[in-house]
């Protein structure tokens, strides 16, 4: 069996999954549909928002807060117009009133009901994804496999800078020594001797790495949502600790290695009771498509499935060689 990537008739034009293609897209438009109608109860078309019952008392213990705040809202609040009534017990935005502060017209304050909550969190859930799927795919396509040294961009920058090529983290040496049926041919790479998991799993500095790159798009996008800075504090390392779970108990495991222990990264432990399960078999698959299609060019995606579908590079499941020639021999 070949090592690596090894070619294969037709595996290099093999056209991408229409059905799989189009699910995670008609999901994104559907939370997105919901997420607007939710935020549509809190201001209409029409400019008017749902006034909050305790409104005025909230207004009353803010002012006195702050002495620059209460003189700002006695001042205000003796020129401005009040709000003008209207039916169902909502109000309707004073003209010029938007940029004051909002103690001046309680009114208009709109508190959010548990389904608007949800939604909200829904929406961010979903935008959560979309940012770690986009990260990984980028991690996996343009630093572990070097493509970033093909960006003009980055030529531009290593001629200007007289910089060496980018070497990677020794993953291209983990494709170099996987063998087509997912197991390892040691002797092809010593230089990933000295880890026990040969760099198919996330250790802890790896972890920290991958939160800070999705706390940066994540922090705008989330509290856009909605999202406070403690949710977004607390449930962006979280979820990405559950990628990280998942991957330590699938990728070393799907390769023949050891476990990975709480001391080197997020421990195998908790997700390796899904090893078998439906969804783990489906990224076990993917995977092995990624390592026996032409290049390893697809399925750049391990864990969280989305931008191949949406980048054109999802090759499906990809059928080992040696299955292939044993079907010849029948």
């Amino acid at each position: 069996a070949s090592h690596g990537a090894p070619t294969r008739a037709g595996a290099a034009n093999m056209a991408p999954d229409r059905a799989a293609t189009r699910t995670p897209l008609v999901a994104l438009l559907t939370v997105g549909y919901v997420c607007i109608r939710l935020r549509a109860r809190a201001v209409g078309s029409d400019g008017l928002v749902f006034a909050s019952p305790d409104a005025p008392s909230r207004s009353a213990a803010a002012a006195t807060q702050s002495p620059l705040r209460s003189g700002l809202v006695l001042g205000a609040s003796a020129v401005a117009p009040p709000p003008r009534a209207t039916a169902a017990g909502r109000t309707r935005r004073a003209a010029g009133t938007e940029g004051l502060y909002p103690e001046v017209f309680p009114a208009v304050i709109a508190a959010p009901s548990g389904l608007e909550m949800f939604g909200e969190g829904l929406a961010g859930v979903a935008a959560l994804y979309v940012i770690m799927s986009l990260n990984e795919y980028i991690y996996h396509r343009y630093f572990q496999h070097l493509g970033i040294n093909k960006l003009d961009i980055a030529r531009v920058l290593r001629k200007s800078s007289n910089l060496d090529t980018y070497k990677g983290d020794g993953h291209v040496e983990h494709h170099r020594e996987t063998l087509d049926d997912m197991t390892l041919d040691v002797r092809r790479q010593p230089d990933l001797d000295a880890d026990p998991w040969r760099g198919t799993a996330f250790p802890w500095w790896a972890y920290g790495a991958m939160t800070v790159s999705v706390m940066g798009p994540s922090i705008p996008v989330l509290s856009a949502l909605g999202w406070s800075a403690a949710a977004i504090a607390v449930g962006v390392p979280s979820a990405v600790l559950v990628h990280t779970l998942a991957w330590n108990a699938l990728h070393p495991n799907m390769h023949g290695l050891p476990d990975v222990p709480l001391t080197h990264g997020p421990p195998s432990g908790p997700m390796a009771g899904l090893r078998g399960s439906w969804y783990f078999e489906w990224l076990r698959k993917n995977h092995e498509g990624h390592h026996r299609t032409e290049g390893a060019h697809g399925n750049y995606n391990v864990c969280l499935p989305l931008m191949d579908q949406l980048a054109g590079t999802y090759v499906g499941e990809v059928p080992a060689a040696l299955l292939e020639v044993q079907e010849v021999v029948r």
